[in-house]
């Protein structure tokens, strides 16, 4: 079982129970000493670890997290980092 995310833009990522997944929210602060930008991470985890995603439907736990945070990546794809409000739909798929 995993959970398929759709994209504004057509693209698909599914995510597996064993997906870990790190997401950031955006920071606004502009009281930091070099006057640049910066996300803070909110979340490192997956379905299995314990952590506050672990729900008995996935799909909650994601709604969630994409709910809370602006960016998100998945650690098979490091170097790639999604918007979530490009987020379009979730689907559990058996």
């Amino acid at each position: 079982m995993f959970t398929r995310i759709t994209f504004s833009n057509g693209e698909t990522l599914d995510i597996s129970t064993n997906t870990v997944i790190h997401a950031w929210k955006s920071d606004n602060r502009t009281d930091n000493k070099d006057n640049m930008y910066y996300a803070t991470m909110i979340f490192e985890g997956s379905n299995l670890d314990g952590s506050s995603i672990c729900t008995s439907d996935p799909i909650a736990g994601l709604k969630g997290l994409f709910g809370h945070s602006d960016w998100f990546s998945i650690v098979d794809t490091p170097n790639k980092v999604f918007k979530t409000s490009a987020i379009v739909s979730l689907e559990s798929i058996d």
